[in-house]
């Protein structure tokens, strides 16, 4: 008979299980990680995983919230750090700290290409409930900081989601990558940002 998990052995496998989802996540990615690599990672059967989550998408919906928890926290310290600027500069410091931020985690693949399937392979109450695409995040990020722009919102979302797409060519680039990239984040909030 199997006795149940003491707290302190769901708090450890709990964070065995997120600590292999965020290496699995990044390499060899979502699809080609099994719940058997999970489960071993973290000392468990297979059976006992759906005591802790409910599938592999949920786990992997989890581990995407802290990521995008840490964008945000970068992006409000960067913001934070400009006050005093315009809003302009406030802006662009934020979308080019975030865009730091995710390519330091090594999350752009990640985020690209899994993240969209997971959220599929999800309820949509969950998905709905947890997820925005980075630009969308970061559109909100703005808001929620009171910037304010001259352009359709439609236009800044896009503007946005040009400059993220433009990080997955990084290794294309080369080392020029982020100073081009600050360029085009200041370019595009002197034209989408209101004085």
């Amino acid at each position: 008979m199997a006795h149940p998990f003491t707290d302190e052995q769901r708090e450890t496998i709990r964070a065995r299980l997120m600590d292999s989802a965020r290496v699995h996540a990044i390499s060899p990615g979502v699809k080609k990680t099994s719940l058997d690599m999970l489960t071993t990672d973290a000392g468990i059967s297979k059976s006992s995983f759906y005591k802790f989550f409910d599938s592999k998408e949920q786990l992997f919906l989890e581990i995407s919230a802290q990521w995008e928890a840490q964008v945000i926290a970068c992006a409000n310290t960067a913001l934070m750090q400009a006050e005093g600027e315009n809003d302009k500069r406030r802006a662009a410091n934020m979308v080019y700290a975030a865009f730091k931020t995710i390519y330091s985690l090594g999350i752009i693949r990640f985020l690209h290409e899994d993240l969209p399937e997971v959220m599929q392979a999800l309820p949509q109450a969950d998905a709905s409930r947890h997820y925005l695409s980075s630009a969308q995040g970061l559109f909100a990020m703005l808001h929620k900081a009171k910037i304010h722009f001259t352009e359709p919102d439609d236009v800044v979302l896009a503007s946005i989601e040009i400059l993220y797409l433009s990080i997955l060519h990084i290794n294309q680039v080369g080392a020029s990558f982020f100073p081009a990239l600050a360029t085009l984040v200041v370019g595009a909030c002197d034209r989408l940002v209101a004085e």
